[in-house]
């Protein structure tokens, strides 16, 4: 994995125009991704609810 290294002080325009742009990577990244995403987010918390539900069968409390 390669690091992004980026300027952390800009002004105020530059950091207008910084977040404008992340903004539409973000919007066009969900669009094209948001199903999946949100389907890989579901199938993590199911296989963690498992997991605990299979961790917690035998214990009484």
């Amino acid at each position: 994995m390669k690091v992004l290294k980026i300027t952390t002080h800009w002004t105020t325009e530059e950091a207008a125009c910084v977040h404008e742009a992340l903004d539409t990577l973000q919007t066009a990244i969900w669009e094209s991704y948001g199903k999946d995403i949100t389907g890989m987010y579901r199938h993590i918390a199911n296989e963690q609810k498992e997991k605990s539900e299979q961790s917690n069968a035998g214990m009484d409390f």
